[in-house]
């Protein structure tokens, strides 16, 4: 052996990779924690941004509520109510017209007026029962239902008479094109599924 040979040596530092791979660590660090830093510094921020200090009035109950209360409120009412309230309309329309008319008029005349705002109501409580109920399939001829304004349809209907017409439209029907169910399946009277019959009748004569 010669005496110039070089001894091995066990530090990393004589590695001639060595810089290199301790720099591409250090960079692989300092890439990862740094995105990861900044998203942290930013949720921080946002979010003690957003919330309320503790105790303060837009945590209080009432004004929680405030904030989650509907914006409107919906009032049904049923289809006799409509109708009453339609008719008392009607009458106290009718009344200031049968009393300037005066009392040369005498009580007929009174009794055409409220007669005749009554056929008016009932007409109104009718198209008002069909539009929302009826046309549902008697517009569109669902379930062999006759379409209103086809003659052709209502024809042989209408001949069977009112009677037979208001009991089919009140208490149901089965026949060969469908089935009608009672009142076409609403909670009006009888008064307003009468007033929706006449008035199909007469939108398809």
């Amino acid at each position: 052996m010669s005496a110039h040979q070089p001894k091995p040596s066990n530090e990393s530092g004589d590695l001639p990779f060595a810089p290199t791979l301790r720099k591409t660590i250090l960079i692989l660090l300092i890439g990862f924690a740094t995105p990861i830093i900044i998203l942290l510094l930013i949720v921080h921020f946002i979010s003690d941004e957003t919330v309320p200090p503790a105790g303060s009035a837009s945590l209080s109950t009432a004004a929680v509520n405030e904030r989650i209360a509907p914006v409107g409120q919906v009032a049904v009412a049923s289809s006799a109510q409509a109708a009453s309230q339609a008719n008392a309309a009607s009458m106290s329309s009718a009344a200031p017209a049968a009393s300037a008319s005066g009392p040369a008029a005498g009580g007929a005349s009174a009794a055409a007026a409220t007669g005749g705002a009554a056929m008016v109501a009932s007409a109104d409580a009718g198209k008002k029962l069909y539009e929302s109920t009826c046309i549902a399939c008697h517009g569109t001829g669902v379930a062999g239902a006759p379409k209103v304004g086809d003659k052709a349809a209502w024809g042989p209907i209408i001949a069977q008479g009112m009677p037979v017409l208001y009991d089919r439209a009140i208490h149901g029907f089965t026949g060969k094109l469908g089935t009608m169910p009672p009142k076409g399946g609403s909670a009006a009277s009888d008064a307003d599924v009468k007033a929706a019959v006449d008035y199909m009748v007469a939108q398809s004569k």
